[in-house]
């Protein structure tokens, strides 16, 4: 419910009233809801109870530095072990296959398997926990601002490049794209962000949506 964007940022999930809607048990909602909170999906403030987080450019920002940090150490370690990487393979392909009619979750979820396929190539057990840790915040900012994207062989074709060096063993080339597709995803989020404060104001600006699929 939270990454498919039908809970409103700032939502207040009430514990009587969605543990019958889910058909469970009070503690095992508050179980849940203590593990959202440590993914970061969830804040719990006094008075207020169990929120939905509201994800603030700042946020944006800090999350994508982590998400980069991780990613390019990721892409030094594939490189220097020479691993091939057959599942981000399958991700481009899953994107270059997909109708141009394909969904927005479609399109961020083979998007996030290339991505995990990366992570998981470095064969470092402690770098993936790291980025279990990020990964579901880095979907929040995808769920609450609903960027518009690319057609998806265009989404495959921008990842396709990023993989190109990886293949190669071009560790200067591969820092150089996954540096410049991450900080565009920033600031394309943010610039959505922005344009959705403006909408809610009652005051749109000038921004055009862009593609924030990363």
């Amino acid at each position: 419910m939270v990454l498919d964007g039908s809970l409103e940022p700032g939502a207040r999930l009430r514990e009587t009233e969605y543990s019958n809607r889910l058909g469970i048990a009070r503690h095992t909602f508050r179980a849940a809801t203590q593990i959202l909170i440590g993914e970061g999906l969830l804040r719990r403030s006094p008075n207020r109870g169990v929120q939905l987080a509201v994800l603030d450019s700042d946020d944006i920002t800090d999350i994508f530095r982590l998400r980069a940090a991780l990613e390019l150490e990721a892409v030094r370690l594939v490189i220097e072990a020479g691993t091939e990487l057959p599942d981000a393979e399958h991700a481009v392909e899953q994107l270059n296959n997909l109708p141009e009619s394909a969904s927005w979750r479609s399109v961020v979820d083979a998007d996030m398997a290339f991505h995990r396929a990366i992570i998981d190539g470095a064969g470092s057990e402690r770098l993936a926990r790291a980025y279990d840790s990020v990964q579901s915040e880095i979907l929040l900012c995808m769920a609450q601002l609903r960027p518009h994207y690319d057609k998806p062989s265009q989404v495959a074709r921008v990842h396709r490049e990023l993989l190109e060096p990886l293949a190669k063993g071009d560790l200067e080339l591969a820092e150089k794209r996954f540096r410049a597709h991450l900080d565009k995803a920033t600031e394309n989020l943010t610039d959505a962000l922005k344009a959705q404060e403006e909408v809610a104001a009652g005051h749109p600006g000038d921004i055009l949506p862009q593609s924030a699929v990363a």
